[in-house]
């Protein structure tokens, strides 16, 4: 087994894998998106790791080749996440990277977990990158795709509640998922905060950390509106870079630009030498 880093208590290992550069470069810590294997940014990493920039890639708790599954004996949230997970992550980015400046790169839900994370965690010496992510909250939809997330999140908890998790697998969303964690993230879906997860956050204005947050042209699942709404956590002015997505229309830009991520490569090591 690859290194691993230990989640609640020694209970779970998640594998992580270091792309090296240069030493003292920044190391981007990327977080995945929901369901998604660590393996899935072997291509971006490699793509930043070209462009100067040190990487470190995680599998979720249960997710990917990182062990046990969720289940009803083993459970977590996103305040498990950031102030667990994350933290084991970053110690691990030492590590591997003594002295490098650490950036959170978060994909959806990874986006989310960074945001939480800066915004509970104001003064932590990160910067943060978002990806294809947003806040879930209906009204950052249109139309009929306000329906889109409440209505997942009434499924979800029903099937968390008879299950113990979410089978993502089997219904086409997600992994095989924590139940707390499908839970706060059905919450958000209602009420457009995350106070519920017990996190203390500090008020945007008062957040010092830099990040920068990127959306695909045409993701239903994170549309621009929904990305400013999570930036806005430790942005005042919320500032959304929309890309055009670099696959076919047929392929959804949610996920699709992980196997063209040339055009996020170049984003993110940009702006990090300008903030560096």
């Amino acid at each position: 087994m690859p290194d691993a880093v230990p989640f609640a208590d020694g209970r779970c290992q998640c594998p992580i894998h270091p792309y090296s550069a240069a030493p003292g470069a920044p190391v981007v810590i990327v977080l995945p998106a929901l369901g998604v294997a660590a393996r899935k940014y072997e291509t971006l990493a490699q793509n930043l790791a070209q462009a100067g920039l040190n990487v470190l890639t995680a599998d979720w708790p249960g997710q990917g080749e990182s062990r046990p599954r969720p289940s009803r004996r083993f459970d977590y949230g996103y305040r498990q996440l950031v102030e667990d997970f994350v933290p084991q992550l970053r110690a691990a980015a030492e590590r591997h990277f003594p002295d490098s400046p650490q950036t959170l790169l978060g994909h959806s839900l990874g986006g989310q977990v960074a945001t939480l994370y800066a915004a509970a965690q104001p003064h932590s010496g990160v910067t943060v990158i978002g990806v294809a992510c947003g806040n879930i909250h209906y009204r950052y939809w249109d139309g009929w795709r306000r329906l889109m997330t409440p209505s997942a999140a009434l499924a979800f908890n029903t099937l968390t509640a008879l299950l113990g998790y979410l089978p993502g697998k089997r219904i086409g969303f997600g992994g095989h998922e924590a139940r707390s964690l499908m839970r706060d993230w059905g919450r958000v879906a209602w009420s457009g905060h995350f106070r519920h997860t017990g996190l203390v956050q500090v008020e945007s204005r008062d957040n010092p950390i830099a990040s920068l947050y990127l959306a695909i042209e045409g993701d239903t699942f994170a549309p621009p509106a929904s990305t400013s709404g999570l930036a806005g956590l430790i942005q005042v002015s919320p500032h959304v870079e929309l890309l055009p997505s670099p696959r076919p229309p047929s392929e959804n830009p949610h996920s699709a630009w992980l196997k063209a991520p040339q055009m996020v490569t170049e984003r993110v090591a940009g702006w990090l030498t300008r903030t560096a």
